[in-house]
């Protein structure tokens, strides 16, 4: 009984992501610089960040769903899921590692009918790992933009399964009125008999 309630179970949990894995996703690119996300000015003018991490969500999110498209305006996407990236954080001077560490913070946001329903903050740093000394700073950033396409790719099955079971209608109702609850006539129209309670029992007189 057991095996058959798993095997059920790992059923409709592979005919949920085979859904999940049909749906219609946009990405904006680039993504959006948050007007109070603290950034060097080298960094900004020379490294375009937003490009950067816009272009590698992108690109993550299409391998694990074929079909996703990309626009700058989210009134172009259309129907469907829209995915948002914004960067609230950069952290890192010019001059590679030498200068420290480097470091990104972003928001994904997925968007449906306008209004946000799911969202994850994702930060991600580097020093160049073994080629630290040898790079520059926007290439550290490069690669901590591709570490964070791949963790937004690896979220979103997780959201979309949360948002479709929460837009699908329960299938049970929360609570019944007092007319489902009464009992139903019987099929001559006399009323069906209700039991009698048992008479309380008399306790003897002392």
């Amino acid at each position: 009984m057991r095996t058959h309630q798993l095997l059920l179970g790992i059923a409709a949990l592979c005919m949920a992501h085979a859904s999940i894995a049909q749906e219609k996703i946009a990405v904006l690119v680039p993504a959006v610089l948050d007007p109070s996300a603290p950034i060097e000015d080298s960094v900004k003018r020379e490294c375009n960040v937003e490009s950067m991490i816009g272009n590698e969500v992108f690109q993550r999110v299409s391998e694990r769903y074929p079909g996703t498209a990309q626009f700058q305006n989210p009134g172009q996407t259309g129907d469907g899921y829209v995915l948002k990236v914004t960067i609230t954080s950069v952290v890192g001077a010019g001059g590679g590692a030498w200068t420290g560490k480097k470091a990104i913070s972003i928001r994904a946001d997925v968007l449906q009918n306008s209004n946000i329903a799911a969202t994850k903050d994702l930060n991600r740093q580097s020093g160049g790992g073994i080629y630290g000394g040898t790079i520059g700073t926007c290439k550290i950033m490069e690669l901590i933009a591709v570490a964070l396409g791949k963790d937004v790719a690896a979220w979103m099955p997780a959201a979309l399964m949360v948002m479709k079971y929460a837009r699908e209608p329960a299938t049970q109702p929360a609570s019944q009125s007092a007319s489902q609850l009464a009992p139903e006539p019987a099929k001559d129209g006399a009323t069906p008999p209700v039991a009698e309670k048992p008479a309380p029992s008399a306790e003897p007189k002392q």
